[in-house]
C-alpha cells in the first residue's frame, strides 16, 4: 500500500498553508504540498472543522511552522499563575486578552474569530488588529488556558504573556528607522556621485572613472529597492491578491518604473539614470510614512479614554466614607459598592453575600451570587444591597474603559465622513493609474521620452489620499481630547460627529438639571423614632439615586444596621427588611401604600418631590424635597433654547413646571415617566427624524440613553457611569453644554476644510505632474507635506476653536 505522504529533498514549490517556498523539505499529502509537518497539521485541523474558506481570503494566509521552537507553556499548568493572567473568571467562564504578534492580515482575523469551531470549549474570540490582540472567552471546564495557548501556537499564533515579554519589547519604529537610514545613506552618496554629471564637470578626465559612478549608483540602489521599499511592494501585492487596489500599488509601480528605466539608461545608453532620484524618493516616502505612523499612534493615545476617565469610588477610611479617584485605590483598601455600581477592581467580598451582574463581560444577564471571601472581578455590576469589598488587584481604568467601548467595537464605529473618505480613496487610486498611463502615452506619442517617464512616475508618487484619510481621525481625535479636558468624555470619534448634528436635546430633571445632593428637605407626618430612622437611613444608603442620597444626607448620623431582601425598582422606590424587624418601603405613594386611602398629613405634592415612608405596612409620612437647580442653569438653558428643540422627561411630579416652562415648551415636558415610557418617547422623536441627544443620570434613563442619537450620562465623579451612553459628562460642567455642542459643530467644519485642502493639493499636484514639470523626488517631498498640512490645520484650528469657545474655562481645566 502506497503511503499518502512522501518526503522529497531539495524541491521548490510553495506550501499550501503558509505559501512559503519548500526549499529544504517538501511534504506531499493528498495532492497538496507542505513545507513542514506543522503546516500540514494546521491545514488538516482547519479542513476538519470546515474552515477551508481561510485559504481563499489571502494567497499566503497562514504562518509557517517550519523551524519554530515548540513552546509548551508549561507554566500555565500552575493554576495560580494562569488565573493571574485572566481578566475574568466565574464558575464556568474565563476570559483573557492575549497579545498575538503573528497577526498580519485579514485571514488571521477570520481564522482567530472562528476558534470556537476548533474547540467546543472556546465560546467567543474577538480580534483587535491594530493592537494585535485577541479577547478569548472559554469554558475552563472544557479547555484550560494552557490548551488555549497550545492551540494558538499550533495555528501559528503563539501568545506572548507578561512574564515572557518583560524587557524584551523592541521599538515599533526600529525597522522603519533602518529603512530610512539605508535610503538616506544611498541618497547622499548617489547625489555625490552624480554631481559631476549635474554640472558638466570632467574632474577625472578619463571615461573609465566617469563610467564607474553610474555603476556604483546601480549597485547602491539594490538594497534600497529590496529593503527600504519592500513594505510598499508587500502591501501592493497583498492588495492585488485580494483583488483590491490601495495607494501602495501606484507607488510600487512608480518605484519599479524608475528603477528599470534608470538601469536601461546606465547599461544600454551609458547615461547616469535617475537612481539618485529613486533613493531620494524612497527616503522622503519613508519619512512621510514614519510621520503618519507616529500621528496615528499619538491619536490612539489621545483617544484612549483611560487617560481622562474620571472614575472615583467610595473608600472606607477611619470608619468614614470618602470619595477618591480610582487611580488612588491600592490593594488592601476597603470600598463600599452600592446597588447598580461597577466593581472597579478585582476584590475580596467582605459582606456576607452579593449578587453580581457580569453581563458587560459575559453577555449573561442572570446575576451570580457570591459569598463572603469570594473573589469578585472588576467590571461586574452590583445588584442588591450595598457591600464592602477589599481590593486585591490594582484598579484598571483601561479595563473599565474597554467594557464601555465593547459595544462600539462590536458594531463598528466609523464616522460617516470617514466612510465617505474611504470610498473616495478606493476610486482615487484607479483614477491616478489612469492619469499616469494617459500622460505617459501622450508624451511618448509626442516624442518626449524623458518627460513621459518623469510625468508617469511623478503622477504615481504625488497623488495621495493620505491627507483625505487623516482629516477625520486627526480632527475628531483632537476634539475628543479637548472635550475631555472640559469634563466631556466621548466613547469614540463617531460620538463627536453625532454631536455636531444634534438638533434636539431631551433632559432628565432630578440629578441632571438639579443637584443630586442639594435640596431643601422636610418631613410631613409622624416622624419615626431614632431606631426606625436608623433603619431608614440604612436602607437609603443602599441606593445611589439622587433622591435617596438627598434624604440620606438630611438624616442625622446613625450606626448601620443589618439588611436583607433588598430591592430597588427603577422609577418606583426601595424596600428591604432592616434589623430583622422593620419592613421598610420608600418611594412613590402607589409603591408604598397597599391602598389609596386619604393620608392624615399634608403632602404638597404639587410643589415638592414626595417620598413616602412605610414601616411594617403603615404609612408614617413623607419626605418633601424642594430641588435646587444647578448653578448657571438659567443661562445655559436659555442659550440652548435659541438653537435646539428642548424636551424634558422626568420620573418626578410637575412641581417645577413653572420654572422649567421658561426654557421648555409646555407640550415638550413629560412628568411621572417610567423608564419604558422615556425610551418610547425618544423612539418617537427618532421616528420624526429628530437627531435627539438624551441627557440623564443613567439610573432610570439607560434605555432612553441607548435609543437616542447621542446619549450623555451625567455623573458626579463616581463609578456609576452608564455603558449605554455615548458620552459621560461631569455634572459640575453641565453649564458648558452649549459650548460643547458649538465646539463639536466647529470640529466637523474643520474636517470639511481638511477634505477641501486635500482635494486642492491633489488637483494642483496632478495637473503639474502630468505636464512633466515635477521631478519624482520633489513629488515625494510634497506628498508627506500634504499630510502635515492637514494635521497642522486640524491641530491648530481645533486649538483655536477651543480657546475661543471655552475661553472662560481655560484656567479651571488647564486647556
Amino acid at each position: 500500500m502506497k503511503q499518502a505522504q512522501n518526503i522529497v529533498k531539495k524541491q521548490k514549490t510553495t506550501c499550501k498553508h503558509c505559501g512559503e517556498l519548500c526549499e529544504e523539505t517538501l511534504i506531499n499529502h493528498n495532492g497538496m504540498s507542505f513545507c513542514c509537518q506543522g503546516c500540514k497539521l494546521v491545514y488538516e485541523i482547519i479542513q476538519e472543522n470546515d474552515l477551508g474558506e481561510f485559504y481563499t481570503i489571502n494567497e499566503k494566509p497562514g504562518i509557517s511552522k517550519r523551524s519554530k521552537e515548540t513552546t509548551l507553556f508549561e507554566y500555565l499548568k500552575d493554576e495560580t499563575f494562569a488565573d493571574s493572567q485572566l481578566v475574568f473568571k466565574n464558575e464556568e467562564i474565563s476570559k483573557i486578552r492575549l497579545y498575538l504578534p503573528a497577526i498580519h492580515c485579514s485571514a488571521c482575523i477570520w481564522l482567530l474569530e472562528k476558534l470556537y469551531k476548533l474547540h467546543d470549549g472556546i465560546i467567543e474570540s474577538r480580534v483587535d488588529f491594530s493592537q494585535k490582540t485577541a479577547s478569548i472567552t472559554f469554558n475552563h471546564h472544557k479547555v484550560s488556558l494552557y490548551d488555549v495557548a497550545q492551540l494558538l501556537n499550533t495555528l501559528g499564533y503563539p501568545p506572548v504573556f507578561d512574564t515572557e515579554n518583560k524587557g524584551t519589547q523592541k521599538s515599533p519604529y526600529r525597522k522603519i528607522w533602518m529603512q530610512i537610514g539605508v535610503a538616506g545613506f544611498v541618497f547622499g552618496n548617489s547625489m555625490l556621485f552624480s554631481l559631476p554629471e549635474y554640472f558638466g564637470m570632467d574632474i577625472f578626465g578619463t571615461a573609465g572613472v566617469q563610467r564607474l559612478f553610474p555603476l556604483l549608483n546601480a549597485l547602491l540602489a539594490i538594497p534600497v529597492l529590496l529593503f527600504s521599499a519592500r513594505d510598499y511592494f508587500v502591501s501592493a501585492k497583498t492588495a492585488l491578491q485580494q483583488k483590491q487596489i490601495n495607494m501602495d500599488v501606484p507607488i510600487s509601480i512608480g518605484i519599479i518604473t524608475l528603477f528599470l528605466y534608470s538601469y536601461y539608461i546606465i547599461f544600454f545608453e551609458h547615461g547616469l539614470g535617475y537612481l539618485d532620484s529613486l533613493s531620494g524618493l524612497i527616503f522622503f516616502l519613508l519619512i512621510g510614512k514614519y510621520y503618519q505612523q507616529k500621528t496615528f499612534d499619538h491619536l490612539r493615545f489621545d483617544r484612549d479614554v483611560k487617560s481622562f476617565f474620571p472614575l472615583a469610588v467610595t473608600k472606607i477610611e477611619e470608619a468614614k466614607e470618602k470619595q477618591v479617584l480610582l487611580k488612588q485605590i491600592l490593594p488592601g483598601d476597603t470600598l463600599r459598592i452600592r446597588n447598580g455600581e461597577i466593581i472597579p477592581a478585582d476584590s475580596l467580598l467582605l459582606s456576607d453575600s452579593a449578587s453580581i451582574d457580569y453581563s458587560f463581560i459575559t453577555g449573561e444577564s442572570l446575576p451570580e451570587v457570591k459569598n463572603k471571601e469570594d473573589l469578585i472581578y472588576a467590571g461586574g455590576r452590583l445588584k442588591g444591597a450595598s457591600i464592602l469589598v477589599q481590593v486585591k488587584k490594582q484598579a484598571s481604568q483601561s479595563y473599565l474603559a474597554q467594557l464601555w467601548d465593547d459595544e462600539s467595537l462590536a458594531n463598528g464605529n466609523k464616522t460617516e465622513v470617514q466612510q465617505i473618505a474611504d470610498t473616495i480613496s478606493k476610486y482615487f487610486t484607479m483614477v491616478v493609474l489612469f492619469l499616469a498611463t494617459a500622460s505617459f502615452a501622450f508624451w511618448m506619442m509626442n516624442g518626449q521620452q524623458d518627460i513621459a517617464w518623469r510625468s508617469f512616475t511623478s503622477v504615481l508618487i504625488i497623488a495621495c489620499p493620505c491627507a483625505l484619510a487623516l482629516a477625520t481621525p486627526v480632527t475628531l481625535g483632537q476634539a475628543m481630547r479637548l472635550l475631555a479636558k472640559v469634563g466631556y468624555f466621548t466613547k469614540n470619534s463617531l460620538a463627536v460627529e453625532k454631536l455636531a448634528k444634534v438638533d434636539t436635546i431631551v433632559f432628565d430633571k432630578t440629578g441632571t438639571l438639579t443637584y443630586p445632593d442639594k435640596a431643601n428637605v422636610s418631613f410631613s407626618g409622624e416622624l419615626p423614632s431614632h431606631t426606625v430612622l436608623a433603619a431608614v437611613k440604612t436602607l437609603l444608603n443602599q441606593s445611589k439615586h439622587p433622591v435617596s442620597r438627598i434624604v440620606y444626607n438630611w438624616l442625622p448620623s446613625y450606626p448601620e444596621l443589618t439588611i436583607s431582601e433588598f430591592k430597588e425598582i427603577n422609577g418606583q422606590g426601595l424596600t428591604a427588611c432592616v434589623d430583622g424587624k422593620y419592613r421598610i418601603k420608600l418611594g412613590k405613594r402607589s409603591f408604598v401604600e397597599t391602598n389609596y386611602s386619604p393620608t392624615p398629613f399634608p403632602t404638597n405634592e404639587e410643589k415638592h418631590t414626595t417620598v413616602y415612608l412605610s414601616v411594617n405596612n403603615e404609612v408614617l409620612g413623607c419626605f418633601q424635597i424642594e430641588h435646587v437647580f444647578r448653578e448657571g442653569a438659567t443661562e445655559f438653558m436659555e442659550q440652548l433654547a435659541h438653537s435646539f428643540d428642548l424636551h424634558l422627561l422626568s420620573g418626578d411630579n410637575d412641581a417645577e413646571r413653572s420654572k422649567l416652562s421658561t426654557w421648555i415648551k409646555p407640550d415638550n415636558m413629560q412628568f411621572k415617566q417610567l423608564p419604558g415610557r422615556k425610551k418610547a418617547y425618544i423612539e418617537s422623536l427618532r421616528t420624526a427624524h429628530k437627531k435627539a441627544m438624551m441627557v440623564g443620570d443613567g439610573l432610570n434613563d439607560a434605555g432612553a440613553l441607548k435609543s437616542s442619537y447621542v446619549g450623555t450620562a451625567i455623573t458626579e465623579s463616581s463609578s456609576q457611569f452608564s455603558p449605554a451612553s455615548d458620552a459621560i459628562m461631569m455634572g459640575k460642567d453641565l453649564n458648558l453644554l452649549p459650548q460643547i455642542l458649538r465646539f463639536a459643530k466647529s470640529s466637523y467644519k474643520v474636517v470639511i476644510i481638511g477634505f477641501i485642502v486635500s482635494f486642492i493639493y491633489n488637483v494642483l499636484g496632478l495637473s503639474i505632474a502630468v505636464q512633466g514639470q515635477l521631478s519624482p523626488v520633489f513629488a515625494a517631498i510634497l506628498m508627506p507635506i500634504s499630510s502635515v498640512t492637514v494635521v497642522l490645520i486640524a491641530t491648530i484650528a481645533s486649538r483655536i476653536n477651543a480657546q475661543k469657545i471655552f475661553k472662560n474655562s481655560l484656567n479651571e481645566h488647564n486647556l
